[in-house]
């Protein structure tokens, strides 16, 4: 099966990337109530790996005294304190509006809505205000939330589903229960072309070359998941579709809509009582620049979520990685690990323990449907 031209990913075509090609993610694809779920209230310290921030600052809802977010990308954690000081300083429907959830507040300003002069409410550090001001033109017609690489590259696979194979998924989105869900899978979802697509879209070349950059974790030699990448996302997906109802799925949404369309599928960060937790919480958040491998054994955490980063590490430091933590952590200290496709081979348990059955919940529970869970628990 040969790629439509369209699916030949060139510069021009892609959203803003002259703006914002340094940045992996703006959303999120990864679902946070897990972490959310397992992050006790009013903890001490808190580790996190940054991604665009939808995932992380949920956590602050649970009113850590100090969350510190890291990543290799300053870019990143720009965009993390972009969303953190958007929850403070704007009210609910401005943030919706603001990061691209929602489009016009209506609120009667016949020039329409402004993102800027909501931009110029926020209390930046002066970096991140100049990174942002010289990329306005790209954010501020339509938002945040899908200027990613990550969700640019969905948004394409959307477009090829929809317009070149044809494929109408909106009956299966319009369901109102799983019963009735089931039911329109079984009779609308076009099975042969989705199965024959995603063979391409999910191989190792595609996934090497426009999302990892030569470092795709489900490369043969390297992935601990026996299934190839197209046949473990077929089942898990087809799964997904008989166990959940997608319409309260963004992640699906975006992928096979094109857009958030349904609000009960909002992320986390975008629900009403988590944006009100956070603006009210006195949480101090760190913005950390580099290895998470230097920086983790520096404090002591009582949670620690790790994303899939572990994927991406070596077989040694993947193994090791509870091992490398401060000492004195507290016996309770939580880390939640994702791994898709590879995970760590041989992890070293002294002193901690798998929590198997946390592990089952969280893949039946998590909305993606491409990670495997590791949660472990300082024993």
């Amino acid at each position: 099966m040969k790629l439509p031209e369209i699916y030949l990913f060139r510069n021009e075509d892609m959203m803003a990337s002259e703006y914002f090609s340094d940045l992996n993610y703006t959303l999120s694809n990864e679902d946070t109530r897990i972490e959310f779920d397992l992050l006790p209230e009013n903890t001490d310290r808190v580790f996190s790996i940054a991604g665009s921030g939808a995932r992380c600052m949920p956590l602050i809802a649970k009113n850590p005294a100090v969350l510190d977010v890291i990543d290799m990308s300053v870019s990143q954690n720009y965009l993390c304190e972009l969303r953190f000081q958007s929850m403070k300083a704007l009210t609910y429907e401005e943030y919706l509006f603001f990061m691209g959830y929602r489009g016009a507040l209506q609120s009667g300003n016949d020039t329409g809505d402004d993102r800027v002069t909501m931009f110029n409410k926020l209390k930046l550090s002066e970096a991140a205000k100049k990174y942002w001001e010289e990329r306005k033109s790209g954010w501020a017609p339509h938002g945040f939330i899908l200027l990613g690489r990550w969700e640019s590259h969905f948004q394409k696979l959307g477009y090829l589903f929809r317009e070149v194979l044809k494929c109408d998924f909106s009956k299966v989105f319009e369901a109102q229960s799983l019963t009735e869900q089931i039911d329109l899978y079984e009779k609308h979802w076009p099975k042969i072309r989705w199965n024959t697509f995603i063979k391409v879209a999910a191989s190792e070349f595609v996934f090497n070359k426009y999302l990892y950059k030569g470092h795709f974790s489900g490369s043969d030699g390297h992935k601990t998941e026996s299934r190839p990448p197209s046949q473990f996302i077929v089942e898990e997906f087809d799964r997904i579709f008989r166990t959940q109802l997608v319409r309260k799925n963004y992640f699906m949404q975006i992928l096979f809509l094109g857009s958030i369309r349904h609000e009960e599928g909002l992320p986390l960060e975008a629900h009403h009582h988590i944006f009100e937790a956070v603006k009210k919480s006195n949480t101090k958040v760190n913005y950390l620049l580099g290895n998470l491998l230097e920086y983790l054994p520096k404090e002591k955490y009582s949670f620690i979520s790790l994303s899939d980063t572990i994927s991406y590490l070596s077989d040694q430091d993947a193994n090791q990685v509870l091992q490398k933590l401060n000492k004195e952590n507290s016996s309770g200290t939580c880390m939640v690990i994702r791994s898709f496709m590879r995970a760590a081979k041989e992890m070293d348990l002294t002193g901690w323990q798998e929590l198997k059955d946390k592990n089952a919940w969280a893949a039946k529970t998590d909305g993606t449907g491409v990670y495997q869970f590791h949660i472990y628990k300082k024993s």
